[in-house]
């Protein structure tokens, strides 16, 4: 299951009958799809005024599959993305959505290692969510900064820690399906000693991925008031911080929200006009994984 080409099933039924047409921008593909009245061709028309577009980034955009998982292959791979959407965040309102499966995965491996050789407790997915929020948001800003210059420190740009509630009772929580971390052979996966899944031709960690239900007030607040003044928001990194009401408190929880849901729901709270999503596969498919499966060219 892709964020790309299971478009239409995440932000269903808001996009359902969208038509959604796959472009290639830079080393990365596009999906565009409207989510309200407008058509795709009225998304590049600058003539048309500003409109609200969320940008989602998958984490394997950020990280392709593969790759050795350090700092020099992300920020290059940041950097190709935000160039290529140079001209789309000069035109319009952006707020973008990142994913961070690869990166959520490798601090809990760091955890889990530094737990073992000193039994000091790990931290919560929850809190590792909120770390890979800011490292990727900060990466994110300073690529911005060297696409849009001074055009983009004038209308500001700024990654928002995002707290999303979710339902303890969801049942994603008795099956585990979003993939973190890195890419593990079968034998190697089978060792691991955790939930693992097949992910393509390769094995990775699964952990719980709830259905999000809202930004917190204050962030929701927040998020509009800098939307409205037209600043480039980075929020819901690696699909929000997720949290649940505990007697009126705010409390983590141990799951990663998927990106592409938690964008969808962004783009809909904030009556967006567009939704992109940025990731690592070729295409787009309609009846995905079924015998009616079909790319759309």
């Amino acid at each position: 299951m892709s964020s790309l080409t299971l478009l239409s099933r995440f932000c269903s039924p808001l996009v359902q009958s969208a038509k959604c047409r796959p472009e290639i921008i830079g080393p990365m593909y596009f999906a565009a799809s409207r989510m309200f009245s407008t058509t795709y061709q009225n998304l590049q028309k600058a003539d048309q005024g500003k409109q609200h577009i969320v940008v989602a980034l998958g984490g394997n955009a950020l990280l392709k599959r593969g790759e050795a998982l350090n700092m020099s292959n992300q920020r290059k791979n940041i950097a190709d993305g935000v160039s290529s959407l140079s001209s789309i965040l000069k035109e319009n309102t952006i707020s973008f959505v990142h994913g961070n499966g690869p990166q959520v995965g490798l601090l809990a491996l760091q955890g889990a290692a530094y737990q073992k050789e000193t039994g000091t407790e790990a931290m919560g997915l929850d809190v590792l969510d909120a770390e890979t929020e800011g490292m990727i948001g900060y990466l994110l800003e300073q690529e911005i900064d060297t696409a849009l210059g001074q055009a983009g420190r004038d209308r500001g740009v700024v990654t928002v820690l995002s707290q999303i509630i979710v339902d303890p009772n969801d049942p994603a929580f008795q099956n585990p399906t979003k993939f973190i971390g890195p890419v593990y052979s079968k034998e190697e996966a089978m060792n691991l000693g955790k939930p693992v899944k097949q992910d393509g031709e390769y094995y990775r960690q699964v952990v719980p991925s709830p259905s999000p239900i809202r930004l917190i007030d204050q962030h929701l607040a927040a998020v509009k008031l800098l939307t409205k003044n037209n600043c480039i928001v980075i929020c819901a990194g690696g699909g929000g911080i997720p949290v649940v009401l505990d007697n009126g408190k705010l409390k983590g929880i141990e799951a990663v929200i998927d990106k592409d849901r938690a964008a969808c729901m962004i783009g809909k709270t904030l009556d967006a006009d567009g939704l992109m999503i940025l990731t690592d596969v070729s295409g787009v498919a309609i009846n995905f994984g079924t015998p009616d499966e079909k790319w759309i060219k």
